[in-house]
Order: C-alpha cells, then sequence, then structure tokens
C-alpha cells in the first residue's frame, strides 16, 4: 500500500515527486517518460540555442534524481483508477494494478490541433502551441497566432509587443468582440483575419507560409513562426467520473490541490490553476505532495 501514486512525469508529477522522497512518504511514480513537454524544444533558423525556459534546469535536476530509481516508477500507461474502501487501485494497461492510500494526478494538458497538411512535419520546426514559453524568441520577427478565444488574444498582445508584425487568424468571431481584441485591431503592426480558417502550413526546413481562406478568397501568408493557440484538452479522462471537473474538461482543485474526492489531488496543467509555464506547475506539484502529507499526517 502506497501513501501516494503519482501520474505524470512531467514538471508537476516531478517535482511532486521529488518532494515526497524527502518527505520519506511511500510514493510511486507512473509515467512511460520523465519531462512531458519540456522533452520537446521548438527549432528555429536563427537561434542555435536560448535559454528561455527557465524553469528546464530544474526539471533536469529533478529528472536526474529520479529516472534511475526503478524501485518508485513505473513505466507503464495506467488504464483506469478504481475506489477501493477508503483506498485507490491503480491498474495499468498491462493489467497490474497497485494500492494506495491517495493519488496526485499530472497528467498535464495538450494543444488542440489544427489537424491540417503540413502541421506534424513542421511542428516545433517555427510552429509551436505554447506562446508564454516561446514569445521572447521573436524580437522583430513576423509571426502567426491561430485562433479565436482571450488564450489567441492574449498570446496576440504578448507578442505584439515584440514582433515586427503579428497576423491573428480567427477561425470565428470567437472573441473578437472584446475590448482587447478592439485594442489589438488598432496596433499598427496586427492583422486580424476574422473567420479565415488554415488550409496548410508549407515550408522547407522551417515553415514559412501559412495558406487560409475566407470564401473563395485564398491568402497565402508568409511568417518566421506559427503559434496556434486554439485551446488546450486536459488528460483528465482517468478521473473524469470520479472527480468534478470544469466544463472543460479540467479538474477543479482547492487552494491546496485537493479535488472534490477525498484522496485524489491533481496538480498542473490539467487543473483549473492556470499553471502554463514550467515554473508554476512544478511549485504546484510540491504544493500538491505538501498538502497531501498533511492530510496523511490528520492535520491538513
Amino acid at each position: 500500500m502506497y501513501d501516494v501514486i503519482i501520474i505524470g512525469g512531467g514538471p508537476a508529477g516531478l517535482a511532486a515527486t521529488a518532494y515526497a522522497i524527502r518527505k520519506r512518504m511511500d510514493v510511486l511514480l507512473i509515467s512511460p517518460g520523465l519531462g512531458g513537454r519540456t522533452n520537446r524544444k521548438l527549432l528555429l533558423p536563427w537561434v542555435e540555442d536560448y535559454d528561455v525556459l527557465i524553469g528546464e534546469s530544474m526539471v533536469n535536476r529533478f529528472r536526474s534524481q529520479i529516472e534511475y530509481l526503478d524501485f518508485l516508477r513505473v513505466r507503464t500507461a495506467v488504464d483506469r483508477i478504481e475506489p477501493r474502501g477508503e483506498n485507490y487501485a491503480v491498474i495499468l494497461r498491462d493489467g497490474k494494478e497497485y494500492l494506495t492510500r491517495t493519488i496526485l494526478l499530472a497528467t498535464g494538458a495538450r494543444g488542440e490541433m489544427l489537424n491540417v497538411p503540413g502541421e506534424a512535419e513542421f511542428e516545433m520546426k517555427g510552429l509551436c502551441y505554447s506562446t508564454a514559453t516561446y514569445a521572447p524568441l521573436f524580437i522583430d520577427r513576423v509571426v502567426l497566432v491561430v485562433g479565436d478565444g482571450v488564450q489567441a488574444l492574449r498570446a496576440t498582445a504578448e507578442l505584439q509587443r515584440i514582433a515586427r508584425h503579428v497576423t491573428l487568424v480567427a477561425p470565428t468571431h470567437g472573441n473578437l468582440d472584446m475590448q482587447l481584441a478592439r485594442n489589438l485591431a488598432a496596433e499598427g503592426n496586427i492583422t486580424i483575419l476574422d473567420s479565415y480558417e488554415v488550409l496548410e502550413i508549407k515550408g522547407k526546413d522551417f515553415v514559412n507560409t501559412v495558406v487560409v481562406r475566407k470564401g473563395d478568397e485564398v491568402r497565402e501568408i508568409h511568417v518566421e513562426a506559427v503559434f496556434v493557440e486554439k485551446g488546450l484538452q486536459a488528460n483528465s479522462q482517468l478521473v473524469a467520473g470520479l472527480v468534478e471537473l470544469d466544463e472543460g474538461g479540467f479538474i477543479k482543485i482547492d487552494e491546496m490541490n485537493r479535488t472534490s474526492r477525498r484522496g485524489i489531488y491533481a496538480a498542473g496543467d490539467v487543473t483549473t490553476a492556470k499553471s502554463d509555464q514550467v515554473l508554476i506547475s512544478m511549485g504546484e506539484g510540491a504544493k500538491a505532495i505538501l498538502a497531501i502529507y498533511d492530510d496523511l499526517l490528520g492535520v491538513g
């Protein structure tokens, strides 16, 4: 019987595992890999190396502490979680199961894709899904953002401050009536293409062209990078029937990362807490373990 099983090996899960070890908790980390989205780095023709991901070194430090500790790590994906009295069984896809007093879900989220020709080919070769992470690399560059929600507007606003020009391709009118959108439309280095859809991503070694359409009009827009900001999809399927989710599928948590069900906690991008930065996710993972520790002691 484990004190806690942590599901997910991204920044939140790694930090949580490291803190659980320090607290001498009986912990098991279940994750096919370690590092999550930090394992993938955006490649750009004008940058050989960079240090935008300020949390990357910390992720690597935690990973180095954990990756060789085979006794506390399982590399198989989880199939389902079942309540067993006051405890839980975590059942893997290979049929093995582990019993635990508590569970910390740190399975993250994934960016909603465009699903158009060229997207897979140029992903992380000038095309990515995180403006918050990579925006500082685009000083005086020509970039394009895809999306029509608040996330896309926020990304456009951030890029507008440093890029030479930003084109926002909004598949629907979406949130373009917001004051933020009206403010952006008034900026001299922003073009908003309302109700245009992306047809194709083109390039050679890196993305350099986006083909868009509105009705019968087809345009080719030459760019140096594409940010897909259509929203995040939470990897919360494992607890969809166990804990309360918001309308977007993100796990609702309180200030100490507790979910609506006793014994199940969540941290990182899979939750309603805004943690789309590596350091924030790591802090959330550490905070969740401290809450679990206190709750198991009976002082939470």
